[in-house]
């Protein structure tokens, strides 16, 4: 004898599914007036100058300053790990990747061993937060094609410095 199947538990999947909203048309007036560009607040320019590449000086070496600065960070795992490996092709004194060691999402998702898509998430909150810079490559066969150098924010490596000299004098 055996016993009875214990009751199903609904999951999302058996919600109705909502209709998509109608898509509104554009008039002639909207579609040939750009919408005029959003007015830079003062705390929108700050966060820009937070989120600026730092400057290393002569002394500095970047790779251990980019380290310690995620630690400092806040940012979601998956990105942390996403910066750490892409460390691994940087040049350890400036950050940047040559335009050959620039490693693909799919080599970057082997890497890690997240999901491609989670990979590609992860990027753009790097880039988004001041950690990942993206410029065309500008020369050679690779012309055009994204280029990454990572870059530690200012405000993160004023933090790590801090830090560091804080450590050093033993406060």
């Amino acid at each position: 004898m055996s016993s009875p199947a214990p009751p199903r538990r609904p999951s999302p999947a058996d919600m109705p599914r909502h209709p998509a909203p109608p898509a509104a048309k554009p008039t002639t007036a909207t579609a040939r007036t750009p919408a005029p560009a959003p007015a830079r607040s003062p705390q929108h320019s700050g966060l820009q100058t937070a989120i600026a590449p730092g400057k290393l000086r002569d002394d500095e070496v970047f790779k251990s300053l980019f380290r310690r600065g995620l630690f400092l960070s806040g940012l979601p795992p998956q990105a942390r790990l996403v910066a750490h490996t892409l460390a691994w092709y940087a040049h350890h004194r400036t950050g940047q990747i040559t335009p050959n060691g620039q490693p693909s999402v799919e080599r970057l998702a082997r890497e890690t061993g997240l999901d491609p898509n989670r990979v590609r998430v992860a990027i753009e909150v790097l880039w988004q937060r001041g950690w990942l810079r993206r410029r065309p490559i500008l020369s050679g066969p690779r012309q055009g094609r994204p280029r990454m150098d990572l870059v530690v924010p200012a405000v993160y490596l004023d933090q790590v410095r801090a830090l560091r000299s804080r450590h050093r004098t033993g406060g």
